[in-house]
């Protein structure tokens, strides 16, 4: 806050009653104190003169005129006013718009399913060596009704009815060779096959059986088609051999051969080997 300005100006009359009055104008800056009063005894004045010496005591009665102009007093605001709030900026900054395109997503790579071994039997190489006919049963009558394991089969497989007679003797009857498809109605010129051969079965886990368990498999009646009616011819060409190194000559009937074949040896546990494999598993495919 300013305070007031104020300027003297003095007009000082130094010989007022004299003629003529000498006036003196003072101008007097605010910054410099004075102190007035009303009446101003002025020391006596001394003059010298070169020849006589004056001793004139004067008293002069001097008065001052002041004219104070006073400009006014100016109040300003006290400079503590804030400055005007700027209201802040609203406007969002501006958000760069990215790509948002997800990355390519890459397909799983999923390997081909394992095909399910479509034969589904042990691959075991084949037991060498010690087989004998004689540690399998020959044909017995399982049933006690007077018919053996052959003549069961022969009356099972006949396409037409047959008579039996004293001691099972069988006379009528029709059969068919499935293996190389001859007909015959006499029964004595077929033999009664065993689709997985006793030797067959041996090299693939018989070996290690016991006697019974033997003899129940030569004489097995409850598998289908384990035991067979086929030409007496084609069984000795059979012989012992897997499906591998052999097949029946009538071609058609190579898928059900190779199907019985598995049926069998799962059901008796037995084993196939390498190459017994492949090919059940190739013939298998072309079914």
């Amino acid at each position: 806050m300013i305070g007031p300005t104020v300027a003297f100006s003095m007009l000082i009359c130094v010989s007022c009653g004299s003629s003529p009055a000498e006036v003196v104008a003072i101008e007097v800056d605010n910054s410099v104190p004075i102190s007035i009063s009303n009446s101003t005894s002025l020391p006596p004045a001394s003059t010298t003169t070169s020849t006589t010496a004056i001793d004139t005591s004067v008293t002069t009665s001097t008065s001052i005129v002041i004219s104070v102009e006073t400009q006014p007093t100016i109040t300003r605001a006290p400079e503590n006013v804030e400055p005007p709030t700027q209201a802040p900026s609203t406007i969002a900054p501006t958000t760069q718009a990215f790509a948002t395109q997800a990355p390519a997503t890459q397909a799983p790579i999923t390997q081909p399913p394992v095909p399910s071994d479509p034969v589904g039997l042990r691959i075991e190489a084949e037991h060498v060596g010690g087989y004998n006919r004689d540690l399998f049963a020959d044909w017995y009558d399982a049933d006690r009704n007077g018919c053996n394991t052959r003549k069961e089969v022969l009356i099972a497989e006949s396409l037409d009815p047959v008579q039996i007679g004293s001691k099972c003797s069988i006379s009528g009857g029709r059969w068919f060779s499935i293996y190389d498809n001859v007909e015959t109605t006499d029964s004595s010129k077929f033999d009664i096959d065993h689709m997985v051969p006793l030797s067959e079965a041996w090299d693939s886990g018989a070996w290690n059986w016991n006697a019974d368990q033997r003899k129940h498999y030569s004489n097995d009646l409850d598998q289908p088609f384990f035991l067979i009616a086929v030409t007496a011819s084609s069984n000795r060409s059979k012989s012992d051999r897997d499906p591998a190194e052999w097949m029946p000559p009538n071609s058609a009937y190579h898928c059900e051969y190779v199907r019985i074949w598995i049926e069998i040896k799962r059901a008796w546990d037995l084993s196939v080997d390498q190459a017994e494999h492949d090919y059940l598993a190739q013939k298998l495919a072309s079914c």
